[in-house]
């Protein structure tokens, strides 16, 4: 049996509201050559019946008996998979039309390329068009390596990678990873080999409070600080990173109030420190348009968390934005103004930015 030029992984549990639309989704693809991986981690709703609704030869299900957790269920898939090129896809995403015959034509043309994203569009349970101004990932490698020092710079569902690399060489998602296994086995892979991002959207990603990332907690936190910690050292060349880098870092990346009272001067402090030494290590890197995009996002969107209670710092924040990049900080501009306007009244703006975080409000 000839081989099939990609794999779809698509992992579920108890993902019985949106899955039909998912699996349609990829069935759909204008690329055709292809094979289905869906492993069933133990669901107990109607997933099963969904599953079973379709006959499509290309489909592959297996099924366990209880939930051995998202990375072992994603690594049961890997281990099948016959495809050179693996697509994520989770069961409450829908990948756009042409989303596999793109990212296929890029991968092909770009054979040092090991890991390939694009970006998404956002959309809540009920199918309304969200716009957060942050969710944009970086697109050259440089600004990759650059925005993973301060959130996950691939949309898990988005992905495609060379198996031989990925499963083969890196030993796939590491299951001591409960959540963040996708930030920890991305940033093992730029470690290694160029990595990218599309420009264009190509999936939608649906966000809701029934979704895994919505119940990330403070042991999520922990986890993402130590993929930052290795990331700091890795791009920075930092022997040693300063303790409270890491820990402010992710609890920003997942939710601000997991990091407890929040110092705007020590935050400003820290994102200046990681950017002088970003520029230090990489030169040239201040003239390069997507690495400043990226910064200005990050600058915004502190900016706009410090505003409605620590001013001072907020402006700084958001000068350094304006500086970096000025059309990317007036997309900013009128959450951050509302905010020093309402004050105490606001609650903190959410500054995540993507990757593993699905626990939005309508913006």
């Amino acid at each position: 049996m000839t081989a099939p030029a990609i794999t779809v992984l698509m992992p579920v549990r108890d993902g019985e509201r949106f899955l039909r639309e998912a699996i349609a989704s990829i069935l759909g693809q204008t690329w055709q050559d292809f094979e289905f991986v869906i492993v069933d981690d133990g669901s107990t709703d109607g997933t099963a019946a969904v599953l079973a609704s379709f006959a499509d030869r290309r489909m592959r299900v297996l099924t366990s008996p209880a939930s051995e957790g998202l990375p072992r269920a994603l690594n049961r898939g890997l281990a099948v998979a016959r495809a050179p090129l693996i697509a994520r896809h989770d069961a409450d995403d829908v990948s756009h039309p042409q989303r596999l015959e793109r990212q296929f034509a890029f991968l092909r043309d770009h054979p040092e390329c090991v890991l390939l994203g694009a970006q998404v569009r956002i959309r809540s349970p009920r199918g309304w068009i969200l716009r957060p101004p942050a969710w944009r990932r970086a697109v050259t490698d440089m600004a990759i390596r650059f925005q993973s020092l301060f959130d996950n710079p691939f949309v898990h569902s988005s992905t495609m990678f060379r198996c031989g690399v990925v499963r083969d060489e890196l030993g796939g998602y590491d299951p001591a990873f409960a959540s963040g296994e996708d930030f920890d086995l991305w940033s093992r892979t730029m470690a290694r080999h160029p990595v990218g991002n599309l420009p264009g959207r190509l999936v939608d990603f649906r966000v809701h409070p029934s979704s895994t990332a919505a119940q990330f907690d403070a042991e999520h936190v922990g986890r993402n600080a130590a993929i930052l910690e290795r990331n700091l050292r890795t791009v920075l060349a930092l022997d040693d990173v300063p303790a409270r880098w890491p820990r402010v870092l992710a609890g920003l990346q997942t939710d601000p109030r997991l990091c407890g009272p929040i110092d705007g001067g020590e935050l400003v402090a820290i994102l200046g420190a990681i950017c002088d030494r970003f520029r230090a290590c990489h030169p040239g890197v201040s003239d390069d348009r997507e690495v400043r995009r990226v910064g200005a996002t990050k600058w915004g969107q502190i900016a706009c968390l410090l505003a409605s209670r620590q001013r001072r710092a907020a402006f700084a924040a958001f000068a350094r934005a304006s500086r970096l990049d000025a059309r990317t900080a007036s997309r900013f501009t009128t959450r951050f103004a509302a905010l020093l306007g309402l004050g105490r009244h606001v609650r903190p703006v959410n500054t995540r930015a993507g990757g593993s975080s699905r626990h939005l409000g309508k913006p």
